[in-house]
């Protein structure tokens, strides 16, 4: 650093040697340069003292040359920020040029842009003038097409009132033939129901009569038996009168035998004794045999009686069963014919509920159209808010950017350093950020409006087409509501069919309790006689018992008897043949006494049989008159049937006549109607076509109202797109002038900077004195 110094004083000292003539004392030299001080504070300079004093001492040469080196080394400090700040301003106007072109650029960008918009709107303009006359001619089309319809249509009134009219007359004649052939079928179901219930009462009559007969049969047949069971009643009487004669014959002949052996067996009394004991004993027990078989007789007979009362008693519940059975089953005939009518109501009550689902199905979906359409609505009107509002934060980001542009082009337009200059920066850029910003916002929301514009027309599309939707559910939801009432009519008179079926089955029910009741009753004495034959025949077993006990006593003292005879013989070897001729006579009379008692049991049998039969007889006999009357109430009922019948049958000629009436008028009807149907249908044809004409004109013209539209948007958008052009064709210009001045003004600055720094070369050249 000191030889440095040293050097610049060197060359500063030669300087001004050389300057002043090269020698200290050259006088004319530093008196030429006097005037070039004047007016500045007096130079500490070498050349300067010895202008001053003429010589210079050496301490002051001294001083002089290192005050010179200080100034010179300020100089050059000065010099070198002077050339920095030259460097950054050549750097700027650089940049800034480039700005400009870039800027001048884009002005002939947009320009070529705008020529570019201004052709399209021209091209546009022509389009929609096309687009507008294509409308006012398909309209003039519509207009005549829509004259053609209105005649077609005059013409074709007065035939559909007509055909109108002969359809409700048809309708009528319908309606009648309707309520005819209802009435024949009612009619005739009745005819079916009174045949089906002569049949039953004329078989109930047949079955009376039958029993009648059978009954009749019966009693003849039991006169008949009863006449045979007399008669071997009366043998059997003969049969025991012979018997006891022969007992009694026997008896005597054994009398006289026991007498004639009295003398020849007095030994043998007390044996004899014995076997009278013994007899004795068997006459005991064959009483209570006797007894036995009695008892069991009458219980027989009281079983027999029993069982001719039961089977009176069942007869009777057998009819009160079969008259139960002929109700219960008009009864389930009505029941049937209840369940028949039940379902046909069933049916239409089935049809009514699937016509009234359909309207309620069709008016749910017109509901659910409503809301999608107001849901739709509420949507498009919530998108063109939020669409209406992104335009608004649109203009408001698009004038902030506006806003942010024009100050940082006016912040840097501004010149100046020092503190103002460094907050300029700072705001610039603070600018700039929040311009960068504001961009992506821009863009952000011009995506987002893009976005919901494209929404809002796919959801007023929407809307149309639940409109048209809407308007065909409504009058698919009004057929239907038209297509119920006949269906509901039908419903009410199947129910009026079903109630009255419910009538006559009441009534019906109604005689059954007291069927059921006399059934009851008969039954109930059948139960109680059966009862009561049970018990009789639950004492039978004991009455054999006790019979069969007393012939086993009976046998016993038989084998007695036979056994004390056969001891006899030993007793009585003397009196062989008495003894044997006694025994003869009593075997004769045991087997005559055993004769006669089986001709008495045969005779109480006979007699037993006789009397049940009688009563059996005298049953039928009373069985019989009821039985008759059944059998009249049963011709009654089916002859008071059958009247009925003829009436019902002769009802239904007359509704048949009626109804083949009501069907020539039908077909006379149906007749003129297909006449005035051809007649309508040429026209109705002529205007289904013109109304294809005009649908397909309504399509054309609304295909060009929509490219009409279509095109007003494009040109508007167009529009704007130029009136942006331009807007930004002048901000670039306005962008040129600003930048136009700030590159003068950056170039007027570097031409003060570097005339700053070749004064400051002319001061240091001087040795740090001002030139």
């Amino acid at each position: 650093m000191k030889h440095t110094t040293q050097r610049a004083l060197a060359t500063s000292l030669g300087l001004t040697l050389l300057i002043g003539g090269g020698t200290l004392a050259a006088g004319p030299a530093t008196a030429a340069a006097a005037p070039a001080t004047s007016g500045h504070a007096i130079c500490n300079g070498v050349v300067n003292q010895l202008a001053h004093r003429g010589t210079v001492q050496q301490n002051l040469l001294k001083a002089a040359a290192q005050k010179n080196a200080a100034q010179i080394a300020q100089l050059q400090a000065e010099r070198a920020s002077l050339a920095s700040t030259a460097q950054e301003l050549t750097a700027r106007i650089a940049a800034e040029q480039q700005a400009l072109t870039d800027l001048e650029a884009r002005v002939a960008q947009a320009e070529e842009d705008i020529a570019s918009t201004e052709a399209e709107i021209t091209r546009l303009q022509t389009q929609q003038a096309e687009a507008a006359d294509a409308v006012t001619a398909t309209q003039e089309a519509l207009a005549g097409l829509q004259d053609q319809r209105q005649a077609l249509e005059q013409a074709i009134a007065p035939l559909q009132a007509d055909l109108s009219s002969a359809r409700q007359e048809l309708e009528g004649l319908q309606a009648d033939l309707a309520t005819t052939e209802e009435a024949r079928t009612a009619t005739q179901e009745q005819l079916d129901a009174a045949r089906a219930g002569l049949e039953a009462l004329q078989d109930t009559a047949a079955k009376a009569a039958a029993t009648v007969t059978a009954q009749e049969e019966r009693i003849g047949d039991a006169e008949a038996r009863l006449g045979t069971l007399q008669d071997a009643a009366a043998t059997a009487e003969a049969t025991v009168r012979a018997a006891a004669e022969a007992v009694t014959a026997a008896e005597t002949e054994l009398q006289r035998l026991e007498d004639a052996a009295t003398t020849a067996q007095s030994e043998l009394e007390a044996q004899r004794a014995a076997v009278a004991a013994a007899k004795e004993a068997l006459g005991d027990a064959r009483a209570e045999a006797q007894q036995a078989a009695d008892a069991l007789a009458s219980q027989q007979a009281r079983i027999t009686e029993a069982r001719a009362e039961l089977a009176s008693l069942e007869e009777a519940a057998d009819r009160a069963a079969m008259a139960l059975e002929s109700q219960q089953a008009e009864v389930t005939q009505a029941e049937a014919q209840l369940t028949e009518l039940q379902a046909t109501a069933a049916r239409a009550a089935d049809a009514v509920a699937a016509q009234q689902q359909q309207v309620r199905a069709a008016e749910a979906e017109v509901a659910d159209l409503q809301q999608q359409l107001e849901a739709q609505q509420a949507e498009i009107t919530a998108t063109q808010a939020e669409l209406a509002q992104a335009q608004d934060e649109l203009r408001a980001l698009q004038e902030r950017k506006a806003f942010l542009e024009s100050e940082i082009a006016r912040l840097e337009a501004i010149r100046g350093d020092g503190q103002g200059k460094k907050e300029r920066e700072a705001q610039v850029a603070a600018y700039k950020a929040e311009l960068t910003t504001v961009n992506a916002q821009i863009a952000d929301k011009t995506a987002r409006i893009s976005g919901l514009q494209g929404d809002l027309t796919a959801l007023q599309a929407a809307v149309a087409d639940l409109n048209t939707r809407l308007t065909a559910k409504q009058a698919e939801s009004s057929a239907l509501q038209q297509q119920l009432a006949p269906l509901q009519d039908g419903l009410a008179a199947a129910n009026a069919a079903v109630e009255a079926k419910k009538a006559e089955i009441t009534a019906l029910e109604a005689s059954l309790p007291e069927l059921r009741t006399a059934l009851s009753d008969a039954t109930t004495a059948v139960e109680a006689q059966q009862d009561e034959l049970a018990a009789l025949e639950a004492a039978v077993p004991s009455l054999q018992e006790a019979v069969a006990t007393a012939n086993a006593g009976v046998e016993q003292q038989e084998q007695l008897v036979a056994g004390l005879e056969a001891a006899l013989p030993g007793l009585e070897a003397g009196d062989e043949a008495a003894r044997q001729e006694l025994a003869d006579q009593q075997a004769v009379l045991s087997g005559l006494r055993d004769a006669l008692d089986r001709a008495t049991r045969d005779l109480e049998a006979a007699n037993a049989q006789v009397s049940a039969a009688q009563d059996e007889l005298a049953g039928l006999r009373e069985q019989l008159p009821a039985l008759e009357q059944d059998a009249e109430e049963a011709a009654a009922a089916a002859a008071a049937r059958q009247a009925e019948v003829k009436a019902l049958e002769a009802r239904i000629a007359d509704l048949s006549s009626a109804a083949t009436a009501l069907n020539g008028q039908v077909a006379a009807k149906e007749a003129e109607i297909l006449d005035l149907q051809e007649r309508v249908s040429p026209l109705l044809e002529d205007l289904n076509r013109v109304n294809g004409d005009i649908s397909a004109a309504e399509q054309q013209l609304a295909a060009l109202q929509s490219q009409s539209t279509t095109l007003d948007g494009r040109l508007t958008a167009a529009n704007a797109t130029l009136r942006d052009l331009r807007a930004q064709k002048k901000q670039d210009k306005d962008a040129i002038a600003q930048q136009t001045a700030v590159v003068k003004d950056l170039q007027d600055r570097l031409g003060t900077v570097q005339n700053q720094i070749r004064a400051l070369d002319g001061s240091i050249a001087l040795g740090g004195c001002v030139a």
